[in-house]
Protein backbone atom coordinates (compact mmCIF):
# COMPACT_ATOMS: atom_id res chain seq x y z
CA UNK A 1 0.00 0.00 0.00
CA UNK A 2 1.54 3.65 -1.23
CA UNK A 3 1.76 5.84 2.11
CA UNK A 4 1.24 9.35 1.99
CA UNK A 5 4.53 11.35 0.30
CA UNK A 6 5.71 13.68 2.23
CA UNK A 7 8.52 15.35 0.45
CA UNK A 8 11.98 16.24 2.13
CA UNK A 9 13.01 19.96 2.60
CA UNK A 10 15.18 21.10 -0.21
CA UNK A 11 18.78 21.51 1.04
CA UNK A 12 19.81 25.15 2.24
CA UNK A 13 21.81 26.57 -0.25
CA UNK A 14 25.72 25.94 0.54
CA UNK A 15 26.75 29.41 0.00
CA UNK A 16 24.13 31.48 -0.17
CA UNK A 17 22.42 33.36 3.12
CA UNK A 18 20.07 35.10 1.18
CA UNK A 19 17.59 33.92 3.64
CA UNK A 20 19.15 34.58 6.50
CA UNK A 21 20.06 38.15 4.98
CA UNK A 22 15.85 38.33 4.69
CA UNK A 23 14.77 37.12 8.27
CA UNK A 24 17.52 39.41 10.23
CA UNK A 25 18.37 41.82 7.83
CA UNK A 26 16.21 44.13 9.80
CA UNK A 27 15.10 42.70 12.88
CA UNK A 28 13.35 39.32 11.65
CA UNK A 29 9.72 41.24 11.09
CA UNK A 30 9.60 40.91 7.56
CA UNK A 31 8.35 37.38 8.04
CA UNK A 32 5.63 38.43 10.69
CA UNK A 33 4.42 41.21 7.82
CA UNK A 34 4.07 38.57 4.96
CA UNK A 35 2.43 36.04 7.02
CA UNK A 36 -0.13 37.60 7.98
CA UNK A 37 -0.38 39.93 4.93
CA UNK A 38 -0.58 36.28 2.80
CA UNK A 39 -3.28 35.50 5.51
CA UNK A 40 -5.44 37.63 4.43
CA UNK A 41 -6.74 40.16 7.76
CA UNK A 42 -9.24 42.73 6.65
CA UNK A 43 -7.10 45.25 8.21
CA UNK A 44 -4.16 44.84 6.67
CA UNK A 45 -6.15 45.02 3.21
CA UNK A 46 -7.84 47.99 4.12
CA UNK A 47 -4.77 50.43 5.56
CA UNK A 48 -1.53 47.98 5.06
CA UNK A 49 1.20 51.02 5.64
CA UNK A 50 -0.97 52.12 9.13
CA UNK A 51 -0.56 48.27 9.74
CA UNK A 52 3.21 47.83 8.86
CA UNK A 53 3.98 50.82 11.13
CA UNK A 54 2.38 49.88 14.03
CA UNK A 55 4.16 46.05 13.69
CA UNK A 56 7.34 48.10 13.22
CA UNK A 57 7.35 49.97 16.17
CA UNK A 58 6.10 47.03 18.46
CA UNK A 59 8.06 44.43 17.12
CA UNK A 60 11.79 46.03 16.83
CA UNK A 61 12.61 49.26 18.36
CA UNK A 62 15.97 49.28 16.12
CA UNK A 63 13.66 49.78 13.07
CA UNK A 64 12.24 53.32 12.83
CA UNK A 65 9.41 54.33 10.04
CA UNK A 66 10.96 57.25 8.03
CA UNK A 67 7.44 58.07 6.44
CA UNK A 68 4.43 56.63 5.54
CA UNK A 69 2.56 56.55 1.78
CA UNK A 70 -0.83 56.19 2.35
CA UNK A 71 -1.81 57.00 -1.12
CA UNK A 72 0.89 54.58 -2.71
CA UNK A 73 0.83 52.70 0.35
CA UNK A 74 4.85 52.66 0.45
CA UNK A 75 6.79 52.46 3.94
CA UNK A 76 10.72 53.89 4.52
CA UNK A 77 12.34 52.20 7.04
CA UNK A 78 15.76 52.94 8.43
CA UNK A 79 18.18 50.11 10.51
CA UNK A 80 19.18 52.37 13.36
CA UNK A 81 22.05 49.85 13.77
CA UNK A 82 23.31 49.79 10.07
CA UNK A 83 21.76 52.80 8.45
CA UNK A 84 20.10 51.25 5.75
CA UNK A 85 17.03 51.95 5.04
CA UNK A 86 14.23 49.75 3.31
CA UNK A 87 11.75 50.87 0.63
CA UNK A 88 8.75 48.44 0.94
CA UNK A 89 5.64 48.58 -1.00
CA UNK A 90 2.30 46.95 -0.55
CA UNK A 91 1.11 46.29 -4.68
CA UNK A 92 -2.01 44.35 -4.02
CA UNK A 93 -2.49 43.25 -0.67
CA UNK A 94 -5.51 41.72 -1.25
CA UNK A 95 -3.98 39.21 -3.26
CA UNK A 96 -0.86 38.91 -1.19
CA UNK A 97 1.23 40.49 -2.74
CA UNK A 98 4.19 42.28 -0.95
CA UNK A 99 7.90 43.55 -2.15
CA UNK A 100 10.68 45.52 -0.15
CA UNK A 101 13.63 46.92 -1.83
CA UNK A 102 17.07 48.42 -0.12
CA UNK A 103 18.30 51.72 -0.20
CA UNK A 104 21.68 49.89 -1.85
CA UNK A 105 19.79 48.56 -5.18
CA UNK A 106 20.75 45.13 -4.62
CA UNK A 107 18.51 43.80 -2.03
CA UNK A 108 14.87 42.73 -2.79
CA UNK A 109 12.29 40.59 -1.55
CA UNK A 110 8.73 40.10 -2.69
CA UNK A 111 5.71 37.20 -1.91
CA UNK A 112 2.98 36.68 -4.78
CA UNK A 113 2.43 37.81 -8.11
CA UNK A 114 3.47 36.24 -11.15
CA UNK A 115 7.10 34.82 -10.70
CA UNK A 116 10.41 36.25 -12.38
CA UNK A 117 12.21 33.25 -12.55
CA UNK A 118 16.12 33.62 -13.05
CA UNK A 119 17.80 32.73 -16.23
CA UNK A 120 19.44 29.41 -14.94
CA UNK A 121 16.36 27.86 -13.48
CA UNK A 122 14.04 25.49 -15.81
CA UNK A 123 10.92 27.21 -17.03
CA UNK A 124 8.84 24.49 -17.53
CA UNK A 125 6.40 24.81 -20.97
CA UNK A 126 3.06 26.53 -21.07
CA UNK A 127 3.40 26.97 -17.13
CA UNK A 128 1.98 30.33 -15.08
CA UNK A 129 4.34 30.06 -12.40
CA UNK A 130 3.36 31.99 -9.08
CA UNK A 131 6.26 33.21 -6.84
CA UNK A 132 5.78 32.23 -3.12
CA UNK A 133 8.26 33.94 -2.57
CA UNK A 134 11.80 35.67 -4.40
CA UNK A 135 15.01 37.34 -2.50
CA UNK A 136 18.31 38.18 -3.81
CA UNK A 137 20.79 40.24 -1.97
CA UNK A 138 24.74 40.75 -1.93
CA UNK A 139 25.39 36.76 -1.12
CA UNK A 140 22.85 35.48 -3.49
CA UNK A 141 19.12 34.96 -4.68
CA UNK A 142 17.12 32.24 -3.55
CA UNK A 143 13.15 31.93 -3.98
CA UNK A 144 10.03 29.54 -4.50
CA UNK A 145 7.09 29.02 -6.89
CA UNK A 146 4.37 26.99 -7.75
CA UNK A 147 2.17 26.39 -11.00
CA UNK A 148 -0.18 23.25 -12.17
CA UNK A 149 0.06 21.71 -15.54
CA UNK A 150 -2.33 18.83 -17.27
CA UNK A 151 0.88 17.27 -18.02
CA UNK A 152 1.44 13.95 -15.56
CA UNK A 153 3.42 13.63 -12.87
CA UNK A 154 6.28 11.43 -15.42
CA UNK A 155 6.46 13.72 -17.94
CA UNK A 156 6.98 17.20 -15.43
CA UNK A 157 9.83 14.78 -13.32
CA UNK A 158 10.98 13.65 -17.01
CA UNK A 159 11.57 17.19 -18.05
CA UNK A 160 13.22 18.52 -15.43
CA UNK A 161 15.98 15.95 -14.89
CA UNK A 162 16.36 16.31 -18.95
CA UNK A 163 16.68 19.93 -18.05
CA UNK A 164 19.09 19.17 -15.10
CA UNK A 165 21.00 17.01 -17.09
CA UNK A 166 21.56 19.82 -20.20
CA UNK A 167 22.99 22.51 -17.35
CA UNK A 168 25.36 20.12 -16.04
CA UNK A 169 23.82 19.70 -12.87
CA UNK A 170 23.84 16.54 -10.81
CA UNK A 171 20.30 14.96 -9.31
CA UNK A 172 21.65 14.75 -5.36
CA UNK A 173 18.55 13.38 -4.06
CA UNK A 174 15.18 11.96 -5.36
CA UNK A 175 12.47 10.62 -3.45
CA UNK A 176 8.91 9.25 -4.97
CA UNK A 177 5.72 6.99 -3.88
CA UNK A 178 3.93 5.05 -6.32
CA UNK A 179 1.46 6.84 -8.02
CA UNK A 180 1.83 10.14 -5.40
CA UNK A 181 4.41 12.63 -6.81
CA UNK A 182 8.55 13.19 -6.72
CA UNK A 183 10.98 15.27 -5.29
CA UNK A 184 14.21 16.05 -7.40
CA UNK A 185 16.99 18.36 -5.87
CA UNK A 186 20.17 18.87 -8.35
CA UNK A 187 22.98 21.59 -8.16
CA UNK A 188 26.13 22.38 -10.02
CA UNK A 189 29.76 20.81 -9.85
CA UNK A 190 30.53 24.05 -8.10
CA UNK A 191 27.42 23.60 -5.58
CA UNK A 192 26.77 27.29 -6.18
CA UNK A 193 23.20 26.74 -7.79
CA UNK A 194 20.68 24.44 -6.28
CA UNK A 195 17.38 23.04 -7.81
CA UNK A 196 14.29 21.45 -5.93
CA UNK A 197 11.20 20.81 -8.08
CA UNK A 198 8.52 18.56 -6.14
CA UNK A 199 6.07 17.37 -8.23
CA UNK A 200 2.46 15.55 -7.58
CA UNK A 201 -0.86 14.74 -8.91
CA UNK A 202 -3.36 16.91 -7.57
CA UNK A 203 -6.77 15.81 -9.21
CA UNK A 204 -7.25 15.81 -12.91
CA UNK A 205 -3.58 18.14 -12.94
CA UNK A 206 -0.01 17.70 -11.44
CA UNK A 207 0.90 20.64 -8.95
CA UNK A 208 4.59 21.76 -9.05
CA UNK A 209 6.33 23.74 -6.88
CA UNK A 210 9.95 24.94 -7.53
CA UNK A 211 12.63 25.91 -5.14
CA UNK A 212 15.62 27.14 -6.49
CA UNK A 213 19.27 29.03 -4.55
CA UNK A 214 22.25 30.74 -6.02
CA UNK A 215 25.42 32.09 -4.25
CA UNK A 216 27.75 33.86 -5.15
Amino acid sequence: MATSFQPPPPPPPQKSKTLLWVLVGVGGFFLLIALVVVGGIAYVARNPAAFMTKVITAANPNVEVLSVDKGSQQVILRDKKTGKTYNITFDDVKKGRFSMQGSDGHSSFSIGGDAKIPAWVPDYPGSHPQAAFAAKGDEGESGTFTFKTSDSEAQVAKFYRDQFQSLNMHVTRESSTSGNGSAITAEDEAKNHTITAIVREDGSQTSVSVTYARGR
